[in-house]
């Protein structure tokens, strides 16, 4: 991952400024997309400092014409793409018998189907070319187990990711190497995301003082970029920033493994309604 150009959503701060610094050390032109244009600025101006090109554009990830413009953009800046670091997010507090419609469409919206939008508009363009390129999807250890209470809608919508992206993998031919950061918690401004909300989808909150705090003491942005950008090198498809996070993991795993052993044991013939199997047979059948 040197000499390429990236393009970073969500690269104006946290882990998005982070991703841009490691990939700007090796060498690679940066496109910083951000729905702050100062924020997209700076980090542009930062990684200029170490001698790359970059540049900075204005985007919301949720509007799928404004991801084609920033596609658009970078290809006629600098003639290729070859990463793209789909990593912007947003998170809302609140209980889920609390959650309205509008704080739905906008984490969703985000978190979702801006991962979507950069899957299609990007990886169309990767999947058409034999080039080695590269798309590096941002869930969370919210991902794989963390049931954040208070936080249902933001762990929900990084469920989704990792779903979305286990499949992207499997479509994306050879030379599109698909990847899931789930990193743990990052120093950032997610607390205070609303302050980007727009007003038909509820607005501007008040920052949570708590979730400040405590993402005051998480892990330093550049520290969380280069862990996920030395996973990408290694060729790893889920990358973990935080040793602890697996905790979660083995959770989820001892439970849905009980569940199993309780209510669906294995036992002979039990492929019987295998998916796989039955595409097969009915392949088989169709068949003239």
């Amino acid at each position: 991952m040197t000499d390429k150009t990236a393009v970073v959503t969500g690269g104006g701060s946290g882990l998005g400024r982070g991703l841009c610094m490691a990939l700007a050390r090796r060498g690679n032109s940066v496109v910083v997309a951000d729905i702050e244009p100062e924020a997209a600025e700076r980090t542009a101006e930062e990684a200029a400092a170490l001698g790359v090109e970059s540049a900075a554009f204005v985007c919301d990830v949720s509007d799928h014409d404004a991801v084609v413009a920033l596609a658009d953009y970078a290809w006629s800046r600098f003639g290729s793409v070859e990463i793209l670091c789909n990593n912007a997010g947003v998170s809302l507090g609140g209980r889920l018998v609390d959650a309205r419609p509008e704080d739905f469409d906008w984490v969703f919206g985000v978190n979702v189907k801006g991962m979507l939008n950069g899957s299609q508009v990007f990886g169309s363009r990767f999947a058409s070319t034999d080039a080695t390129s590269f798309i590096v999807n941002t869930a969370s250890e919210h991902s794989i187990g963390v049931p954040h209470v208070g936080a249902g809608l933001y762990t929900a919508s990084k469920h989704a990711v990792l779903g979305l992206t286990d499949v992207l993998r499997r479509e994306m031919p050879h030379n599109v190497q698909v990847s899931l950061a789930c990193p743990g918690i990052v120093s950032s401004r997610i607390h205070d995301a609303t302050r980007n909300r727009p007003a038909d989808l509820g607005g501007r909150g008040e920052p949570n003082r708590l979730a400040q705090a405590v993402l005051a003491m998480g892990m330093d942005p550049l520290e969380a970029g280069e862990h996920v950008i030395v996973g990408v090198e290694d060729g790893e498809y889920m990358i973990f920033t935080h040793s602890h996070s697996r905790e979660y993991a083995d959770e989820r795993y001892r439970e849905i493994s009980r569940a199993f052993e309780r209510q669906a044991p294995r036992v002979p013939g039990d492929e019987r309604y295998k998916v796989a199997n039955l595409v097969r047979e009915a392949r088989a059948t169709a068949e003239p």
